[in-house]
Order: C-alpha cells, then structure tokens, then sequence
C-alpha cells in the first residue's frame, strides 16, 4: 500500500471522528484549556489547493482568544512548512487575528519535515506534535469510543503491547452504544494498527485485534464466550467439543442480548437480527430481567 492510500485511509476516520476528537486533541495534547470555542469556514481561497484539517476561534480560560489550525499528518512531508505558511498568511488575511498552527504528526516514526522559515525580514515556524509521545491512557479513559480508538497510536509506556491493546478493546465495548458502532470502531482499530507498521508492536496488536473480530466479524461472540468461559461453560473453547463451543456462543449470545436489554437501547427485532436468534429468545430473556 503507498503513502497516499495510507494517507487517504487515515483521512477517512480522522473526518469520521473529527467532531469527538478535536477538543480532546486540543485540551490533552496541546494543553490548552479551551472555555468557549466557535467553528471557522474551511474554505479561505477558491485556488487554494488544500483546505485545513481543523480551524477554531479559541477563548481560553485565561481569556486569550486566538484562532488555532490542526493538522493531522501521517505522511513527513518535506514542503508542510510552505503549506503551514500559506495557510497563515490566507487566515491572517481573512481574520486578521493572532494564530496558532499544530501538525499533529500520527506515524510512529520520527519525523524530518522542517517547521521554520527564516529569511529576511520573515521568521515563520508551526509547532510539531507527535502523537506517539503521547500517554495512551488519556485517550483510553475517554467515554467516547470516537476517541478512545487513537490511543493505539499513541505511547503505550512500560504497558506490554498485547495488554494495552486488550485494553483499548475491552474500553470499546464499554462505551460502543450499539453493536453498530462497535464493528465500526473494531474494523477502525485494524486500520490504525494496521498503518503502524513500522511499530516492533504492530504484529502482537493486530493478533489481539484478529482475536477479537475474527469470527463472523463479530466481537459478541468471543466476547460471549469468555464471559460462558469465566461462568464454567468451558468445554467447547478448551475441548474443541462442537456440542460445547454452540453452548459457548449460546451463552455469549445470551450474556450480550442481556447487556443490551438493560441498556435499553435496541428493540427486539433489532437484537434477534443482529444475533441471529428468534424473537421469542429475546423476549424470554426479558422476561427474565423483569423476574
């Protein structure tokens, strides 16, 4: 896969998860406490080539306002600090009010884009960011799946791969309203892992990824089998026994409706769709919850 692909594949979730992620990105990352903010049109020059990832007019809490452009660049550009430049000088123009420039860098290597221009009478720079120098754990305590997903990007520390990587699952599935959006996030997760190539750890993250969603695409069903397995119902994971593993999958089918029953967030038809049980199976157990 080349660098633009991989670029576009980034892109992709980055606009998908832009509106949880950039406040987090600015307050966690960027350390600056934001008390009011207001969204600035992209569009700066109809011949400008590329619009910028993010514009914001920021007050913060010290009452500075300033408006604050994100990037979030996978690629080490070498010619990102004439872009950064251009951008400035079409902002300033516009808005005519002061101005600060990240390029949030998301590839685990180290990056060797220049950030400054010094000439005569010009000194530009825009400050660089590399998310894998970033504590993990600040997008892992995060109650937004959109956000959580990003902290295999970032620093996992002295935490061993395979363990911060179950964690960033286990986290998805809590805050994953629906099923849905947990198969959304899961096959995001693979994606972002898989970009992480370079990494010495990408190969025991995605095998925990693989673990996960491996079956029919569906979490629930190993998710399922070890809560059955944690409850005695072991004989099909560790016998291989056919008779065991379909009370495995039955108990975790089970265990998950009973999750979302008390959530309240799908229908019965919904649930017996998606886990591909009768309706009357559904109602049974809620029945059971109301006992």
């Amino acid at each position: 896969m080349n660098n633009k692909k991989e670029a576009n594949r980034y892109d992709k979730i980055f606009k998908e998860n832009l509106e949880a992620v950039t406040l987090s990105m600015i307050e966690k990352v960027l350390r600056i406490d934001v008390a009011n903010y207001e969204k600035i049109p992209l569009d700066l020059q109809r011949t400008l080539e590329r619009k910028p990832d993010q514009l914001l007019k920021i007050t913060d809490t010290q009452g500075d306002t300033f408006l604050l452009q994100l990037e979030f660049q996978l690629i080490d550009e070498a010619r990102m600090v004439d872009r950064m430049f251009e951008y400035k000088a079409l902002i300033w123009r516009k808005y005519q009010l002061p101005i600060r420039q990240y390029v949030l860098f998301l590839s685990d290597t180290v990056p060797t884009m220049p950030t400054r221009i010094e000439q005569h009478g010009l000194v530009f720079f825009f400050d660089l960011v590399r998310l894998s120098q970033i504590d993990y754990q600040l997008f892992l305590s995060s109650d937004k799946a959109d956000e959580v997903v990003f902290a295999v990007l970032a620093n996992f520390g002295n935490m061993e791969p395979e363990k911060a990587a179950s964690q960033i699952l286990d986290r998805l599935t809590q805050v994953s309203p629906t099923p849905l959006e947990l198969n959304r996030h899961l096959q995001q997760l693979r994606i972002l892992a898989n970009l992480r190539k370079l990494s010495p750890f990408i190969e025991q993250i995605m095998e925990s990824i693989t673990n996960y969603i491996k079956e029919e695409d569906d979490y629930f069903f190993k998710k399922g089998e070890r809560i059955g397995e944690q409850k005695g119902r072991q004989e099909g994971l560790l016998e291989g026994l056919q008779e065991g593993e379909q009370k495995g999958k039955q108990a975790g089918k089970q265990e998950a409706i009973l999750k979302f029953l008390k959530d309240g967030i799908l229908t019965t038809k919904q649930l017996a769709s998606y886990f591909d049980v009768s309706e009357e199976f559904v109602e049974d157990l809620r029945k059971s919850l109301d006992q």
